[in-house]
């Protein structure tokens, strides 16, 4: 009895610590809440005023481009920061909206039941009554299953889809230890455990410890500024708890199922190729861009691979609206080549006439160009040879007509 009873008040005592240790993280969080957040994206600041929110977005690059949204996933210190990279390379072709979603960044966060088709009726709206016209819709993780559904439900919408390895969520800590999961997901739908968690894991050091590999510091000020906002616990609790996934099975539909141009990228870290999608065995509804990076970030580098491959993109409206035009100068060529062969031998020397084919068939064909990471734009390539990349894929090789830098196009197999 004696041994039961010091037991007992042992597991008093620490229950008490234990209350009395989550009491103190959480009244310390709601000390240091909220920090100062400022976006970092170019272009100028706008607010979309939806039914459960006020969105803020940003909208940058010239007013005749071809609209372009990015959409970024759902997640722990989530907000449109991730993709600012890719904002800056498309921002000055494209007229780019980087939006937060509702319960993250600068955006509104109400405390709602976040759930998968929430996300989707406001990718809905965000097109219908922002854009107000056919866009480009580049979406990341979970924020795929939602960009599909929208394509799916409403063609219209969308003249084109690029998927940010929606297959990264199997590779990130909560789905390589699924009792961890298990676990994160039941403290999430507890009131008092998951106000703890969430506490817990948006303090500096969980932060840096579950950041990518080589995060900088001013990426690490910002998770940390826009995980201590007020209300911005609800919707990462729901990612938490798996309620932001969409019951269907969005996230790998057959290939003939696609209502638009689709460019999937996925992560190639060891240059193996191993995770892919079984169903996406279409080349002509789905196109594939491997990169090789272990953390699946939007750095500078991956940005530039991405805007390189949407430059040359013959999927786009972009690309099939300049085919004509390549024809009909052609068809130009053509006419002159008949006129000149019409021509009496007596009118011009044959190797005048040889001459003249010659120089018009050279301006006829099309200058080969690609996107030229230091100009930040398509140039034409001079010096052209054929090369392998280092994933076997076959390319182009050749250096760019304005600044001389070495350029790349992958080719077709």
């Amino acid at each position: 009895m004696p041994r039961l009873k010091w037991l007992l008040r042992l597991s008093a005592f620490a229950s008490l610590l234990a209350g009395l240790g989550a009491a103190l993280t959480i009244i310390w969080h709601r000390l240091l809440t909220p920090q100062l957040l400022e976006s970092a994206l170019p272009g100028q600041a706008r607010l979309y005023r939806w039914r459960h929110g006020y969105i803020f977005y940003k909208l940058a690059g010239p007013e005749q481009g071809p609209p372009l949204v990015l959409w970024h996933a759902p997640g722990l210190a989530a907000s449109a920061y991730e993709l600012r990279e890719l904002a800056a390379f498309l921002g000055e072709h494209y007229r780019v909206y980087a939006p937060d979603l509702l319960g993250f960044g600068l955006s509104d966060r109400p405390a709602l039941p976040y759930n998968g088709p929430l996300y989707v009726e406001l990718l809905s709206d965000f097109l219908r009554e922002v854009v107000g016209q056919p866009a480009l819709l580049i979406a990341q993780g979970i924020s795929c299953q939602h960009a599909l559904d929208v394509a799916r439900r409403e063609p219209e919408l969308c003249r084109g889809l690029v998927m940010l390895w929606p297959e990264h969520e199997a590779e990130c800590w909560r789905e390589r230890f699924p009792w961890l999961r298990s676990l994160l997901a039941f403290l999430a739908r507890t009131p008092l455990l998951g106000s703890l968690t969430y506490c817990l894991l948006t303090t500096r050091l969980a932060l840096r410890a579950l950041s990518a590999p080589g995060q900088r510091q001013s990426d690490l000020d910002y998770s940390y500024a826009t995980t201590h906002q007020f209300g911005a616990e609800h919707a990462v609790r729901a990612w938490l708890a798996d309620r932001l996934r969409l019951e269907t099975d969005s996230a790998r539909p057959p290939a003939n199922s696609f209502p638009c141009p689709v460019l999937l990228v996925q992560a190639d870290s060891e240059g193996s190729k191993a995770h892919g999608w079984p169903g996406l065995q279409d080349p002509v509804a789905v196109e594939q861009l491997w990169i090789e990076t272990r953390d699946c970030t939007v750095d500078r580098q991956v940005a530039a691979l991405i805007s390189a491959r949407l430059s040359s993109w013959p999927a786009l409206a972009t690309q099939t609206e300049e085919v004509p035009t390549a024809a009909s100068d052609t068809g130009e060529a053509q006419e002159a080549f008949q006129t000149i062969e019409s021509e009496p031998a007596q009118s011009a020397p044959a190797s005048v006439v040889a001459q003249t084919q010659h120089q018009l068939a050279a301006e006829s064909e099309p200058a080969l160009e690609a996107y030229c990471v230091r100009c930040r734009q398509k140039s034409p390539m001079l010096a052209v040879s054929e090369t392998t990349l280092k994933n076997g894929r076959p390319a182009l090789q050749g250096t760019c007509a304005r600044c001389g830098a070495r350029m790349y196009r992958i080719v077709r197999r």
